[in-house]
């Protein structure tokens, strides 16, 4: 039996990879490999983080000593997440444990790039440390392969996938999951919604999510678009009440890696209108299961938005073609599959 340390957020915060971390406390079942969840995070005040994490420091060593953990897999992305992750790495060398480091982040390259030449080689030299670098994509994989040493693997993020696509092909409820802010594209959907004039009025955009909540608000009232709804923080159980009720899914970010709400969306058979970028294309084919586009195109992305609404046709076309590609790469058995595999051969 190897026994596994897995490192991060709390599965009941917010964000993908608590989503991604949920999915192994409920899913992952093994008879050789026993994961053991610490959260080192959680939303609160500091002084509630600051215990979270020091209570996770102290639980890692208590495990560390009294189990014979194998490997140490660390779930990341950027800034803060990492610095703080770097005391886990040091730890579990400590204790000759391997350590895996899962690399969430997109915008690692960003951060990577606005750091003191000292604080880059610190983190090449962390990075180097490391005995597995795991990816999302393609793409973040060349990236780490010329930024380190360290063998760089790419395992997708996987989501629960109903057996028979719920698709509603009737929906009147367009949707978008992610913080609201600049960075997903938030402001260019509001910018082509408000394109769009009163032609598709009787839809009703909803915009879940936290952060510019404020602006957002004052930018939906000046435009007068009242079609349009900010929905807040999607708690779990509230989720598959509004994936049953989606028409569409809109993502058209800067920045990603492989996002959850475009996997979790697509398993429902929902069309994605999302970006060329990061590991969306790894799932997303244009105009075949979904419409890829340029991040800040907003002409483009409110033609896109018109065509699927006038057409019924494409729209089951893609929700068939959705569902299916997430049922055959990113179903949670064929992840858990790959993960257990690849425990073992760590």
């Amino acid at each position: 039996m190897k026994h596994v340390i897995m490192i991060g957020p709390a599965s009941v915060s917010k964000g993908g990879i608590a989503t991604v971390i949920a999915n192994f406390e409920k899913t992952f079942n093994s008879n050789e490999v026993h994961i053991h969840h610490i959260a080192s995070w959680k939303e609160g005040n500091p002084l509630f983080k600051l215990w979270m994490f020091l209570k996770a420091i102290m639980y890692f060593c208590y495990l560390a000593i009294t189990r014979r953990i194998s490997i140490v897999h660390i779930h990341t992305s950027q800034r803060g997440s990492f610095y703080r992750k770097v005391m886990f790495m040091q730890l579990a060398r400590l204790f000759r444990a391997k350590v895996i480091l899962h690399m969430h982040g997109s915008r690692f390259g960003i951060f990577f790039d606005n750091q003191s030449p000292w604080l880059q080689k610190r983190i090449i030299r962390q990075l180097n440390q490391l005995d597995h670098l795991i990816v999302l994509s393609e793409a973040w994989k060349t990236y780490y392969e010329n930024l380190c040493d360290t063998p760089v693997t790419i395992m997708e993020n996987a989501v629960q996938v109903p057996p028979i696509n719920p698709y509603n092909n009737q929906s009147k409820t367009i949707i978008t999951f992610g913080n609201v802010t600049k960075e997903k594209g938030s402001y260019d959907l509001l910018h082509a919604i408000h394109s769009l004039g009163s032609t598709f009025q009787e839809y009703q955009f909803i915009f879940y999510g936290i952060g510019d909540i404020e602006n957002a608000q004052k930018h939906i009232h000046e435009n007068q678009l009242t079609n349009v709804t900010l929905g807040g923080w999607v708690e779990s159980e509230q989720k598959q009440t509004i994936l049953d009720s989606a028409l569409l899914h809109i993502l058209p970010s800067y920045h990603e890696a492989l996002p959850m709400a475009i996997l979790e969306t697509m398993a429902h058979g929902i069309p994605n209108i999302s970006t060329n970028i990061g590991g969306i294309p790894q799932i997303v084919q244009n105009k075949q299961n979904g419409i890829l586009i340029e991040p800040g195109d907003t002409d483009t992305l409110e033609q896109a938005i018109a065509m699927l609404l006038r057409n019924e046709t494409a729209r089951d076309e893609m929700s068939q073609k959705a569902h299916e590609a997430v049922q055959a790469k990113f179903s949670i058995d064929a992840c858990n599959a790959k993960w257990e595999q690849f425990y073992q051969n760590l």
